[in-house]
């Protein structure tokens, strides 16, 4: 194509369903058009790291990468991600209660540091991931880089692991840098452990959480690595949505569910919409520059496609919120109403009945960005 263009894919737990239905609608669009091979370079933050690894690993395939991708969100259920039982949960439980009773007594073998044990999604990467079958798209030059961002709690740097050639561009930035490694299970764990709801994941002695934290420019590791040409899916509305409107109008003081949705999309969703404003303006300020002058200023216009959801993700989550654990639901009621954990909810729901309606709605938005997508392939 004479450009590298980069797949990126931001966070947002169960959501991640959603960009899989844009995924296949645009394999769908690709196919169409006989385009194979679409992008060589992949890059994954939090849940969009799952999604990134496995497409990367099948990228020599991309159209049936993106239907075995499908029909994995279309069939997980929530004991594949975290144990859902009562005993683990109560386990987890009764140690953060005497943790916070007892502070320090119990602080040097505590090894409490999450609501919920997520040893099942392991075995479910490991189980569904070929890490070899990684290592030979890179071999065969299918594929140029793959990163996946995570959060060092050591120092609260965000660290973008990256596979690839040892041609590669390196980066070393305020909070930001790159390493390079052969990505593996505990990298992706590393990435999508949501703070506080996941457990941290140890990589070579360090411990991370998830990428989405501090990481406020999750486009800018695809650009480092050569991508001129984006197409970028995100998990959250653009515009304000009808449940935001209603807790505007409200008078009442929020409760720790509505203080909680806050402050989870704001560490997970916040940064990749406002890098995407960041490039348009960039792109704005480019295109303004008069050819002969733009050799001689440090900026290059990025073209890319921006996808979101069409609706309201949280108010989906809350209409499917039965399909929950039993004993998840009952530990979300005490911090609120349904509506006031809708985001949590939607970030733990790894059940068909929600991860599918997402799928189809992803699938319906990608269609619809069809002319757009058609002039960043055309490019």
């Amino acid at each position: 194509m004479g450009f590298d263009y980069g797949l990126v894919l931001s966070g947002g737990g169960a959501r991640g369903a959603y960009q899989v239905g844009v995924i296949r609608a645009l394999s769908t669009l690709l196919a169409e058009w006989k385009i194979e091979d679409p992008f060589s370079i992949y890059s994954g933050v939090s849940a969009g790291a799952i999604s990134a690894s496995y497409l990367a690993s099948q990228c020599d395939d991309f159209t049936q990468a993106s239907k075995n991708l499908v029909d994995l969100w279309s069939q997980l259920t929530s004991d594949q991600v975290f144990r859902t039982d009562a005993l683990s949960i109560g386990k987890i439980g009764l140690q953060w209660m005497g943790e916070l009773s007892f502070g320090s007594l119990g602080a040097q073998g505590s090894r409490t540091r999450a609501l919920l044990d997520t040893a099942p999604l392991k075995e479910l990467i490991e189980n569904n991931l070929d890490f070899t079958k990684l290592q030979r798209q890179f071999e065969n030059n299918k594929l140029k880089a793959l990163t996946l961002t995570a959060l060092d709690y050591r120092d609260s740097t965000a660290v973008s692991f990256v596979q690839g050639a040892d041609s590669m561009p390196e980066w070393r930035n305020p909070r930001n840098l790159s390493e390079r490694t052969k990505i593996r299970s505990e990298h992706i764990m590393a990435s999508s452990a949501i703070p506080l709801l996941f457990p941290p994941v140890e990589v070579d002695g360090r411990y991370f959480g998830d990428g989405c934290v501090r990481n406020t420019h999750p486009c800018s590791t695809s650009i480092y690595l050569g991508a001129r040409k984006l197409f970028i899916i995100g998990v959250r509305t653009e515009s304000l949505t009808a449940y935001e409107a209603l807790v505007r109008a409200e008078q009442k003081p929020p409760s720790t569910g509505r203080v909680l949705n806050v402050l989870l999309n704001s560490i997970l969703l916040d940064g990749i919409e406002l890098d995407v404003e960041r490039m348009r303006k960039v792109n704005e300020m480019v295109s303004w520059i008069q050819r002969d002058k733009k050799t001689q200023v440090p900026y290059k216009q990025i073209d890319f496609v921006w996808i979101c959801p069409s609706r309201d993700i949280g108010q989906v989550a809350a209409q499917k919120s039965k399909h929950l654990p039993k004993l998840i639901r009952f530990l979300l009621k005490n911090l609120g109403s349904i509506e006031e954990t809708c985001e949590i909810i939607s970030y733990l729901l790894f059940e068909k009945q929600f991860t599918t309606e997402l799928i189809e709605m992803g699938f319906e938005d990608g269609m619809k960005a069809k002319d757009q997508i058609k002039a960043l392939f055309e490019a």
